[in-house]
């Protein structure tokens, strides 16, 4: 997405170049960072039934991230805008909250299969055109866990701003707005067929029609039908088991770029207490060389060869590491976590052994 000054926005319309919300020319913006009474409810609901991850899809400056990181849910909040993520981690750091940011599309996301168990999308999910949301759809269902489930706000076709706006469309769904924050931004749209259609692989399991017909401006053509619908769903799907059977046990040669006892290059107040490097010439999924711990050498290195010992498989987000030592060493789950927990106490994963 380009900068609203590079391209006249009929240009933007005409390439579905589309331009994500302009935060800085929001004001006020108490109404973003107050929670809808909808994620209080789903905090309640979800803890009550066990459930341990969200995933904060469009999180903006991240009300909703900061109302479930106080529930104690393990938090990954998304935007495409870093302003939104900048003020979010900002905050959440004042708050003493852990909560992963990331900056991604929400129609590509970097995480793994069966990665969190909910995804709370509220008025973010439906800033793309059809085929975009049926992208957003599938990436909804590929990261959720079996049984996850799903919280989703989508803009009803009975709303003046898609019926009667005269606002123009990209296609039977989308309308692009066409001044203000939301200047260039893409909405689509949906009747009771298109969720039916967008949640065929997914358990509806309550679907709500609301007109917000009051609030600031109440008359003027802001609050004509701004109606949405508030859809709860929950997928049932097998799981993705990762095999890293041809991974455990190979013997690698790792060059160390973060030795022991360094400082993180970024965040200077975390000292690696073990050594951190990477495998020239195999890439993992975040495009870069493959990162990975060494255990059981108590002195920094600048080289390392040994053997592959286990694998964390990290759910939020797009890469894996590698967890290697010396071939005759041994160490059982809880020791390596113990020793990696400095950095991947800030993930959500599994460790294969």
């Amino acid at each position: 997405m380009k900068d609203r000054n590079e391209k006249t926005l009929k240009e933007h319309i005409i390439n579905k170049d589309y331009i994500p919300f302009d935060w800085k020319a929001v004001e006020d913006k108490s109404t973003w960072l107050d929670p809808c009474e909808e994620s209080y409810y789903y905090a309640e609901k979800w803890k009550r039934e066990g459930r341990k991850s969200i995933l904060d899809l469009g999180c903006g400056l991240g009300r909703h991230s900061v109302l479930f990181a106080k529930y104690v849910f393990k938090v990954t909040a998304v935007d495409i805008s870093d302003e939104a993520l900048d003020s979010l981690k900002k905050m959440s750091k004042e708050l003493g909250l852990e909560i992963c940011c990331r900056k991604a599309d929400m129609e590509s996301l970097p995480f793994a299969d069966d990665a969190f168990d909910c995804i709370f999308a509220m008025h973010a999910a439906g800033h793309a055109d059809s085929k975009g949301m049926e992208r957003v759809m599938s990436e909804i269902k590929r990261t959720l866990k079996p049984d996850g489930t799903v919280f989703m706000t989508l803009n009803s076709k009975e709303t003046w701003t898609y019926a009667e706006a005269g606002l123009p469309k990209v296609d039977d769904n989308t309308v692009i707005k066409t001044d203000g924050p939301e200047q260039g931004v893409p909405h689509y749209f949906v009747d009771q067929d298109d969720i039916k259609r967008l949640f065929s692989e997914f358990e509806l399991v309550k679907v709500r029609h609301i007109d917000d017909c009051y609030g600031d401006g109440f008359g003027g053509p802001k609050w004509r039908n701004m109606k949405h619908y508030f859809i709860e769903a929950v997928i049932h799907k097998e799981a993705v088991r990762p095999d890293y059977s041809d991974i455990i046990g190979r013997i690698v040669d790792c060059k160390i770029d973060r030795p022991l006892g360094t400082a993180h290059p970024r965040i200077k107040t975390l000292i690696y207490p073990v050594n951190y490097g990477y495998i020239e010439g195999i890439i993992a999924g975040d495009g870069a060389e493959q990162d990975v711990y060494i255990l059981g050498v108590d002195e920094p290195l600048e080289k390392f060869t040994g053997r592959i010992i286990a694998v964390y498989h990290r759910l939020n987000d797009n890469e894996d590491k590698w967890i290697a030592a010396p071939e005759n060493s041994d160490f059982t789950r809880d020791e390596i976590m113990q020793k990696i927990e400095f950095q991947e106490k800030f993930f959500d994963g599994v460790l294969y052994v």
